[in-house]
């Protein structure tokens, strides 16, 4: 390394570190505002909020479309990682495909083990059997969270629907950050699906939608990091390097 390269990488690292301390200490803060707005919800708004909505809203012909959103995605994610067989493909959507394995494999440890750590209850009632159903809000006044409780039942929060689609939209988010209008849309509109058809209070989709921005930048930079260097590369930004006549 010559007396130019040391001066610029002393004056580049303090300067990386510093922009990488900031990064971090905004995302605490967006993530603390996040866990605030989901209790505040919880506490003040999801019950009147879903009254409201149960007596006011029946528009299940432009919201329920909207609430499948997860679906749409999963789609693609499973659409680009097959698409990796093909070997020009894979050279293209290798990391991208990496990243959306990564996330749905965290994003479904998230959503199972939140489920049965909080175990609330629904705020209508979709679950019938021969005996019972499940209780709700709307149809019986209740409102709980059961810690650790087994069973469908108990399953509102977080919304599933909301950490998937948040989840695979932030890696699309990454990968194609010029149509993060696009994005953006999809994920205000499966929050608007889910809340206009009152399948979960405010406070899940909030909850869900956090999980799933976190579970995607966990999978971002595992699959980053998990990137093997060629040895033979001699390029330290990792350009290939020309080969050796």
């Amino acid at each position: 390394m010559n007396q130019t390269d040391k001066q610029s990488a002393s004056t580049d690292s303090p300067a990386l570190s510093q922009r990488q301390a900031c990064a971090l200490r905004n995302c605490v803060w967006l993530y603390l505002g996040a866990i605030s707005c989901t209790v505040f919800s919880v506490l003040f708004l999801d019950r009147p909020l879903s009254t409201w909505l149960h007596h006011n809203v029946d528009a299940s012909a432009i919201f329920k479309p909207l609430s499948q959103m997860p679906l749409l995605f999963e789609s693609l994610s499973a659409v680009i990682i097959l698409a990796c067989i093909n070997s020009v493909w894979r050279n293209k959507l290798a990391s991208m495909a990496r990243a959306l394995l990564i996330t749905l494999l965290i994003a479904s440890i998230a959503r199972v083990g939140a489920k049965f750590i909080f175990g609330r209850t629904w705020p209508e009632t979709w679950i019938y059997t021969d005996t019972s159903s499940n209780l709700s809000w709307i149809h019986n006044g209740v409102e709980r969270f059961h810690p650790f409780a087994i069973g469908a039942a108990y399953n509102s929060f977080p919304s599933g629907h909301a950490l998937f689609t948040f989840a695979l939209v932030t890696v699309f988010w990454w990968r194609f950050p010029k149509l993060y209008g696009l994005w953006l849309l999809a994920m205000l509109g499966a929050i608007a699906g889910q809340l206009g058809q009152n399948y979960h209070f405010l406070g899940d989709l909030l909850a869900g939608a956090t999980l799933g921005v976190l579970s995607a930048q966990i999978a971002i930079r595992l699959s980053c990091k998990s990137v093997v260097k060629n040895p033979f590369n001699s390029d330290p930004s990792g350009s290939p390097s020309k080969k050796i006549r």
